[in-house]
């Protein structure tokens, strides 16, 4: 090690002389010359390196891809304010209009939740659940008759802070028409009916349909809401429904709104039915008859 440590020295000082005997061969405007040009070296690297780097960034920066945010500021959902009706069997129910007033912006899953109260300002029932809507859409949030163990004084709808808001670049059309619902008064057992039919004009099967029922009397004020939930509905089916409400008796009635409402947002509400092949299509080798 010592020995090669000393070579090295030696070469170096050689290689020193040499340039000390190269240099002196020049004139000293040339020796000069090359001295400064030798230094000029380190810092001119420098210069040049950060001066290409510059361009090339700004280059790349052109035809960088960049995430940004595909919406701000979305609206929150607007609701009315909170209708309560009464049953004849001593029976409550709830109902609130909700509008999504984003054009292009829709949300799943959303929790609700409608909050009951007595005179006293003390809850005595909740009913929650989870809707959705889609791009400027509206819709009826209800909560279904119940029998309170108090008087209800007024009722609150409760809708999160923050919506899931999400801009997709498709959502499946699924088109529901329901038909205009038939209404008597069952004196059997007594009742207020409303019956009818609707129609999955769609190619999906969907895991469920909601109905929403709205009564309105002469005065387009609402005096009843009820909904029911249908599972798999068959593409292009239609489904007949028959809606009670016990022991109600609608003399004032003007109307009923009946509205159908499925989940395109959720993947596993829909499915497409299966195609089998034809015969005309089917490649496979035919089979042989036994004889």
């Amino acid at each position: 090690m010592a020995l090669f440590k000393e070579k090295l020295e030696l070469d170096i000082q050689e290689a020193e002389a040499l340039a000390e005997r190269g240099l002196s061969s020049y004139p000293p405007a040339l020796r000069w010359f090359l001295i400064l040009a030798v230094l000029a070296i380190i810092p001119a690297y420098y210069v040049s390196r950060g001066a290409s780097q510059k361009i090339w960034l700004a280059r790349y920066e052109q035809g960088a891809v960049s995430a940004k945010p595909s919406f701000v500021n979305p609206q929150a959902p607007t609701a009315t304010p909170v209708t309560l009706t009464n049953s004849g069997s001593g029976g409550v129910a709830a109902v609130a209009k909700v509008t999504n007033e984003n054009l292009d912006l829709s949300a799943d899953n959303i929790a609700y939740s409608f909050i009951f109260y007595n005179s006293q300002k003390q809850q005595i029932y909740q009913y929650q659940d989870n809707f959705f809507l889609l791009p400027n859409q509206s819709k009826y949030l209800t909560a279904p008759t119940f029998t309170p163990t108090e008087p209800v004084a007024y009722v609150s709808l409760q809708l999160p802070q923050t919506i899931p808001w999400q801009k997709r670049l498709t959502i499946p059309t699924v088109n529901l028409s329901t038909s205009l619902p038939q209404t008597f008064e069952q004196v059997s057992s007594l009742a207020f009916v409303a019956q009818g039919d609707f129609v999955n004009n769609s190619p999906y099967t969907l895991a469920k349909v909601r109905l929403t029922f709205v009564l309105y009397d002469q005065n387009q004020k609402i005096i009843g809401v009820s909904q029911r939930d249908e599972q798999t509905v068959a593409p292009f089916e239609r489904r007949a429904y028959k809606q009670l409400w016990p022991n109600m008796i609608a003399p004032n009635l003007s109307r009923v709104d009946v509205t159908a409402d499925t989940d395109t947002l959720d993947p596993n509400n829909l499915s497409a039915p299966a195609v089998s092949p034809s015969s005309s299509s089917d490649l496979s080798r035919p089979s042989s008859s036994n004889r």
